[in-house]
This record gives C-alpha cells, structure tokens and sequence, in this order.
C-alpha cells in the first residue's frame, strides 16, 4: 500500500488529507495521521484490497446515491454501465411513491463521455446525463432500466429543496432549545399522539406500549381494520418507513440489528407483526399530530453527552455511521458521523430522523452550521478535517422543513463565515437569537 493510495482512500471517506504549509504550498498530511483516522473508520488493514474494493463499487453504481435538483428545471448525474450497455435506448423513469410521474427514452454515448475503467474483463463507462424535467419540490425516486426488463440498472433518490423556505410563523417562540429525544421518548410521543386518551412517561412506555400492540394484533384480524392497515402501509413516506424499520430493530433487538441486517428477507419476515404495528403508530401518530411548539436542537456533531438520544441511536445503525476517536492526551472520546457511509445508503437514517424531528417541533436549530460542513477529527496530539456533502444534508433539511411547516435558525458565533450567513439568509435559514 502506498502512500498515494492511503491518500486517495482517505479523500474517497471525506477526509481532508493535505494541508498548506510555511510557503502557502499544498502538501500531503502525514501518512501515519491518515492511516490512524481510516482505522478509526473501519480500515484497519489491508487498505490497498479496501482502496480496490471501494473503487469497484463506485463504479458498479450506476447512479450515485442522491441527486439534488435544487428546483432545476434539469436532473444532472453521472451514469456508469458497462460497454454494452451504452449504445442501448434505456428507459429513465421518476417516480413518486413508487409512482411513475415522468419517463422517457435516451442513449448513454450520445451524451459526454467523463471516464473509463477496467474492471477485470469488464469495461465500465461513465457519462454525464442531463434531463430537461422540472419537479415539483419534493423527495422522488429515479430509475434507469434496460427495454424489456423490470430489473433497474440504477436507481437514486432526487432531493428538490425549495430555493427558499417559505416563512414559517412562530407565534410563541421558545425562549430555550430542547435537545433531540431519546428513543424512549420517540416512542412516549408516538403512543400519546396515536392515542390520546393514554398518559405515558418516558419511564412507562413499555407497558401501554405492549398492550397497544396487543391490541394492534388482534384488530388487525378484523376485515375492515385489516383494509385500513394495508391502506397506511401502501401509503406511507419512505421516511415513516425507516422509521418504522429503526423502531422495530431497537424494540426487538436492543440496537443490535444493524441497518444491513433488516434489509434481509429472513429479518424483515421475522420481524414483519413488529414493523407494521409500528408504521401504523409512525403514520397514525402524523396524522394526529396538531400544536408543535418546541424548538429542536439539530447538531451533526455528535459527543458524548447526547450518547444515548435518539439522533445518536438513527445515526449509529450502521456500525460505521459514526467513529470514535480516542484523544490520548485528554483522554476524552469525539464522536463523529461517516457520512460516507451514510450516503452510500441514500441517507436513509439522516432523512427518517429529520423528518421525524420536523412532524412535531415549531423549528430546527442549527446551532453549529458548520458542523454540516466538517469536524475536526482529534487524534493524539493531532488531527484531521473530516468533510461532509454540505449541499445535500442542507437540501435534505430544507424539503423536510419546508414539508412539515416547521422553521429553520441558525446561531451565529464568531468563526461562521460572512459568505456562509449570507447563503443561509437567501436560503430561508433565519437567524436566532435566544
């Protein structure tokens, strides 16, 4: 493993690995830096085979896994298929809860040809695809399929986020920001909202908790219920579905179910009384849903304090969607989310969450802008930026504040930059002060 490729690895992960030196100079960080921050990370050896490896599926993925639209009349990506396949007249298609809205026709090499790779005996090429196709704002899926089969050869999610929020009127402002909750406390919420008339704590949740799935199970043998059921189900968000998915993992395999082991067959039918007993709660709870009144604090930095809420709990699912990095000198512990990894998956827990946090709060908060933008990883006496897709965390949160009427503040400090200010203000992003 060379230097080089321990380099590129570290770039692939979002890891800032050079630095300006006394001239003003670019220069390559230290290798053994980069390599401590990639074991904190998961690459612990053989980093050439995980470079190999890492490089392949980027370019079996033939869409990347979000596109933001920004309200664009055009639909821009990068399309990698193999040489047979870019001389053949493939199918695009946008589809909006598993709807088709929009579909049409095109051929890969008649557009511009941005790359080659050789995979084994296998010739991948990549090309830059523009669809002239404005869509309402909104979360859609798109597709790329072959003529003649239901298999896609690509598929990634389309974020629109509105150009600007529209002013969201905060009657009551909080004067104070109340943390993100706990999972405890996800649930007391859902049971309140879903029904009323129970008074649950946070330190009595799993007792009515039981007894409405109970309930749940026996209602849902009765024909009109079960019509009912099958309704919610067939029409819920992709978000109530991950949800769903992360509350059942937690209810029944106490955090161990990691997010790669509930997309199986074998777990989701395992678990599949779980899963719809809670997006039924998930919706119902929406859908009930009326006053909102809290201002939510939505950091992306994640420390120690916040170990056991319900943001650190979605955004852990993955084993590798966050790190933790040991400060030898102060003997503390940074937290830190791998957004790599957690793109490489649509953002499926980051999105559930936010939606979430958007259906009953008054506004978000983001008190450390720049944490969207990158963290400082502490390594020793050292250490290393680790970047983050501002852009498409940001488009994420805007869709979804703009979806459920909920506000967005920023808090200023001293070290956010005029220039990021300024783009948050035309955004709709409001600045807070308490």
């Amino acid at each position: 493993m060379t230097a080089q490729h321990i380099l590129q690895l570290g770039q692939m992960i979002g890891l800032s690995c050079t630095e300006l030196n006394a001239n003003g100079d670019e220069q390559a960080l230290p290798t053994t830096l980069i390599t401590q921050a990639l074991a904190d990370f998961g690459f612990t050896d053989e980093l050439g085979l995980k470079l190999e490896e890492e490089i392949k599926q980027f370019w079996l993925r033939a869409l990347p896994p979000v596109i933001i639209a920004d309200e664009s009349a055009m639909i821009q990506f990068d399309l990698h298929l193999p040489i047979e396949f870019v001389t053949e007249d493939l199918i695009w298609e946008v589809r909006a809860n598993q709807a088709v809205i929009e579909t049409g026709e095109f051929t890969p090499i008649e557009w511009s040809l941005n790359g080659i790779y050789h995979l084994h005996d296998m010739e991948m090429q990549s090309y830059q695809i523009s669809l002239e196709q404005p869509l309402a704002v909104g979360t859609y899926q798109l597709l790329i399929l072959d003529q003649g089969s239901e298999e896609p050869l690509g598929e990634s999610w389309i974020v629109n986020p509105p150009a600007t929020l529209t002013p969201t009127l905060v009657t009551a402002l909080p004067t104070a920001v109340t943390a993100l909750p706990t999972t405890e406390s996800v649930q007391s919420q859902l049971l309140t909202y879903a029904q009323p008339g129970l008074a649950v704590t946070a330190m009595s949740v799993s007792t009515p908790l039981a007894q409405l799935q109970q309930q749940f199970n026996n209602d849902k043998k009765q024909t009109e219920f079960a019509l009912t059921l099958k309704t919610v189900i067939a029409g819920a968000s992709l978000q109530q579905t991950h949800l769903a998915q992360y509350l059942t993992a937690y209810a029944t395999d106490g955090l161990t179910a990691t997010r790669q082991e509930t997309q199986s067959v074998e777990w989701q039918d395992a678990q599949s009384d779980a899963y719809a007993f809670y997006l039924w709660l998930v919706v119902t709870a929406n859908n009930a849903l009326t006053g909102k009144s809290l201002l939510r604090d939505m950091d992306f930095a994640i420390d120690a304090a916040n170990a056991g809420s319900f943001a650190h709990w979605l955004l852990a699912d993955y084993q590798l969607a966050h790190c933790q990095l040991d400060n030898v000198l102060a003997g503390a512990v940074s937290h830190a989310i791998n957004s790599y990894q957690l793109r490489q998956d649509g953002y499926a827990a980051f999105r559930a969450l936010v939606d979430f946090t958007t259906m009953q709060s008054a506004g978000l908060v983001l008190n450390q802008p720049l944490s969207i933008m990158q963290k400082w990883l502490t390594i020793g006496d050292a250490g290393i930026w680790q970047n983050h897709e501002f852009n498409e965390l940001l488009s994420m949160i805007l869709l979804s504040c703009e979806r459920h009427a909920c506000a967005c503040y920023y808090q200023a400090d001293a070290e956010l930059p005029e220039e990021l200010t300024a783009y948050l203000d035309a955004r709709g992003v409001q600045l807070l002060a308490l």
